[in-house]
Order: structure tokens, then sequence, then C-alpha cells
């Protein structure tokens, strides 16, 4: 049995009533939004490598690494301040670093 269901435009005028409605009830809680790393002026991970050892608990300025194409990255730049928790990684290794707590970057990724 093959049944249609059909989502008319009046079908479609009631939900969007009820969820506004909804929404502006005084809720405690803001609405959901959805959304990908970068939206709403958020950043993106950023691609970097060290210039120097950086110790874990240390901060350091990387060297981004976000020009040219995959494979072939060329250097874009530098972000200064970001904060190492996990491991001391030598020099010339490539890091993922992501914004954090506190609008601060944080290293979230290290190659051995």
């Amino acid at each position: 049995m093959d049944r249609k269901v059909r989502f008319t435009e009046d079908a479609a005028r009631r939900v969007a009533a009820a969820t506004l409605a909804y929404e502006r009830s005084g809720r405690d809680q803001p609405p959901i939004h959805f959304r990908q790393p970068g939206d709403d002026g958020g950043e993106p991970i950023r691609l970097g490598k060290t210039t120097a050892v950086w110790n874990k608990g240390a901060t350091a300025t990387i060297q981004l690494w976000e020009g040219g194409t995959p494979n072939e990255e060329t250097q874009s730049g530098t972000l200064a301040g970001v904060i190492n928790k996990f491991a001391t990684v030598q020099s010339g290794r490539w890091v993922a670093v992501a914004r954090g707590p506190l609008n601060a970057w944080y290293l979230i990724s290290a190659e051995c």
C-alpha cells in the first residue's frame, strides 16, 4: 500500500505559527540554533606549525599554514598566545588549534 502525505501551505502556516508562539512564550532558554564551525562569527580549527619547542603549560606563537591547496599549504600569518595543555611539541611540527573558553586559542592536536 503506497500512501502519500501532503504538507499543504495551510499546514506549514500552522506549524510556523505554533513554533513562533512557543519561542515567544517567555521561556528561560533561548531558541536552539544549529550551526557549523565558523558560522555566526565563530572561528574554525586553524592549521599551523610550531616555530620552537612548545612546552606543556606554555603559550606560543604558531605559524598559520592556511593558504595554497591541501597538501601544498603556504604560510599565511601567525597566531599568538596559543595555550598548550597537553604535551611538549617539538619545533617545526604540524598542529591544530581551536578557540576555547574565554576566546583563548588552545592546542587540540599535534604531529608526533
